[in-house]
């Protein structure tokens, strides 16, 4: 039977083929087992780069455990069943899923970053225990003359979470709750920042699509006025073209037929007209207490953390929220985009708007 093994010469030139745009760590060497078993996993993708090549070769060869987290649960990256420890998600990781079953998935994901549990990190190949991911990448060049593409991201975010600490493993901050741990980390892996917003991306491709859906400057057809993005060409809309806009009405009452565009009235509504307790969410530090978990989520990012991610497309200040930078925004163009439906009047805000009524046709 015809095998690679009898025609090395075509292996390498297949091998060449695939990866001809990377460049290589480490020397040149006769393939290994574990080698020719990677082979077979890069062929998933057929033709073009194999854009997971790095971050599927170290989950091959070492104790790396994958995971997820979501709704404050450490999740299985494969099945989505949620633990409250590391230890007990490793398990199940190891006991229910098989490498493939893995593979499949990030392949998939493509770009996105991956969150990988790596206190307890050994190479599987000779069992010689690692300390973090770049000494595993140079164990498994070095010792066993595995390849790595240096144009190919790793696309993993490493966490040792089986002590019970929460401690970045890049710049050795530490922290309350995972959940601040996880927001610090896009700090390290924002390679790509969108300089209107902040957001972050893990590569050009996506930061494009972002800047052309978010940012892409909106002509208004009726008046001929531009706007940065299209919130501020449908906020004019509304306000001087009585367009209207359907909000989708994602939060039902449990007990009337009323539904709610925002999580916030619903639960005022639960309050006001059904007699529930109000719910509190408190500030793991420093107390304050919220009616939802999104305005507590906020009140962490910004009086916390500190992150302006809200820049002024005008004067490049940051802000800590979109509606601070709108706010500041209108005190260069002098817009007064917000009309009042009782007496015409316009206003500069939604807030300075809101005031007038309550203050003027309502209080």
């Amino acid at each position: 039977m015809w095998s690679y093994k009898r025609h090395p010469q075509m292996l390498f030139s297949l091998a060449l083929k695939r990866t001809s745009q990377f460049l290589f760590l480490g020397a040149r060497k006769a393939k290994s087992k574990q080698q020719k078993d990677w082979t077979k996993i890069a062929e998933i993708r057929g033709n073009g780069p194999i854009l997971r090549e790095n971050s599927l070769k170290l989950l091959a060869n070492s104790t790396i455990c994958v995971f997820q987290w979501n709704r404050s649960r450490y999740r299985c990256f494969c099945c989505q069943e949620p633990f409250s420890d590391m230890p007990s998600l490793r398990d199940h990781t190891n006991n229910r899923h098989t490498l493939k079953d893995i593979e499949r998935i990030i392949i998939s994901q493509q770009n996105r970053l991956v969150k990988v549990e790596i206190s307890t990190l050994s190479c599987k190949i000779c069992s010689v225990d690692v300390t973090d991911l770049e000494s595993l990448k140079t164990h498994l060049v070095d010792i066993h003359d595995l390849e790595f593409g240096l144009t190919s991201d790793d696309l993993l975010v490493p966490f040792k979470l089986e002590s019970g600490s929460l401690k970045c493993q890049l710049c050795l901050e530490d922290f309350k709750l995972f959940r601040l741990l996880n927001i610090h980390m896009n700090k390290h892996f924002q390679k790509h920042v969108c300089h209107v917003c902040g957001a972050g991306f893990s590569n050009l491709v996506f930061l494009n699509m972002h800047k052309v859906r978010i940012h892409k400057p909106q002509l208004c057809k009726e008046c001929g006025l531009k706007f940065s993005n299209r919130v501020e060409k449908r906020d004019h809309d509304v306000s001087m073209h009585n367009v209207k806009i359907e909000r989708k009405l994602r939060f039902p009452c449990p007990y009337c037929q009323e539904r709610f565009f925002q999580e916030y009235f619903r639960v005022q509504h639960l309050v006001d007209k059904h007699g529930i307790e109000r719910p509190e969410y408190k500030c793991p530090i420093c107390d304050k207490k919220y009616l939802t978990k999104s305005l507590c989520t906020n009140h962490v990012k910004n009086v916390h953390m500190k992150e302006k991610n809200h820049e002024c497309d005008l004067c490049s200040m940051r802000f800590y929220t979109k509606s601070d930078k709108n706010r500041h925004r209108v005190t260069h163009t002098g817009e007064k985009n917000f009309v009042c439906t009782f007496c015409t009047n316009l206003f500069a805000t939604k807030d300075s708007l809101r005031r007038h009524i309550k203050r003027t046709h309502i209080g």
